[in-house]
């Protein structure tokens, strides 16, 4: 049973990368597999290129799924909106926040986005969240902040092409770099077998029927000394990122199986009941199961 709800919960991702398609059209979106060795730790490559005569810019909403992003701005030569956007270089803005929130996408902008799995902005960038969202009021930043090696000479380079496959191949070059680096830091103070405990136990965690119970039972470390190490690289603990992944399994089936009850969402997504289904959906999205599925049926019978 909980092979296939994890099988099914890697189809709806598919199937919402190809719904991101349509119902994100009008802002030119596009996606992007990574590489196999950066599988494990980057989940996609997003990009977006909105009209320059749109008449105003285009709000969307994101909910949160335990993952962080690394955002690059790309000037165009029409943009005149904002001085923070009318530089040749692009600008790099890092989020890490766990919470819904909505964003503006101005006319004209182009934007090429890394999405991370959880723990992989920590083992590629090196990026501790735990440490940034104790110590940021805002949960997004500038990149440059955190002193990325090799992040200069990458603006560089992405401001010297407009083709986002190029961009692309830019951005995976330096992030194969700083996995490699990662590794061999990692190899040098006699970490080789620790250094992907976290990720190797993330898909245990994500199945919608995971016990916290037996999925500590089955760490090599005590539950505190697992959950210290899980916080410093997701920013979240376990039964944090266990119910988020559940919330967005959620999302997903109300988007995309419509005809099922809130009853069966519920069930194959892991909760208890209903009832828990309803709590944890409006701590994550701020809107009742029943409201969020309302609205999706409206934007396909209506589409913009």
């Amino acid at each position: 049973m909980v092979l296939s709800l994890r099988y099914r919960a890697n189809l709806l991702e598919m199937r919402s990368f190809k719904r991101f398609e349509t119902e994100l059209a009008h802002l030119g979106f596009s996606h992007f597999q990574p590489l196999a060795p950066l599988r494990p730790w980057v989940q996609r490559y997003f990009h977006l290129r909105v009209a320059t005569d749109l008449p105003q810019s285009i709000e969307q909403t994101f909910y949160p799924d335990g993952g962080t992003s690394l955002h690059f701005y790309f000037p165009t030569p029409t943009q005149t909106l904002t001085q923070t956007l009318s530089g040749e270089e692009p600008q790099v803005l890092f989020h890490c926040g766990q919470s819904r929130h909505s964003h503006a996408f101005l006319p004209g902008i182009e934007l090429m986005t890394v999405r991370f799995h959880p723990g992989g902005a920590f083992h590629l960038l090196g990026i501790e969240l735990q440490d940034i969202l104790s110590a940021a009021s805002v949960t997004a930043i500038d990149a440059t902040q955190l002193q990325l090696t090799g992040l200069d000479q990458l603006l560089s380079q992405l401001a010297e092409t407009n083709q986002p496959a190029q961009r692309i191949a830019l951005l995976e070059h330096w992030l194969l770099q700083l996995n490699q680096q990662q590794f061999d830091a990692a190899l040098s103070l006699h970490k080789s077998a620790m250094i992907s405990l976290v990720q190797a136990s993330l898909p245990k965690l994500i199945q919608t029927q995971a016990s916290l119970e037996d999925f500590y039972r089955q760490q090599p470390l005590s539950r505190r000394q697992f959950e210290r190490r899980f916080k410093q690289e997701t920013g979240l603990s376990p039964a944090q990122l266990l119910q988020l992944n559940r919330v967005k399994i959620a999302r997903n089936l109300l988007s995309q199986s419509p005809n099922l009850s809130l009853v069966q969402v519920a069930f194959d997504c892991g909760f208890y009941d209903q009832a828990h289904l309803h709590q944890h959906f409006v701590r994550v999205t701020l809107q009742t199961p029943g409201q969020y599925k309302k609205r999706k049926m409206s934007q396909i019978s209506n589409p913009t």
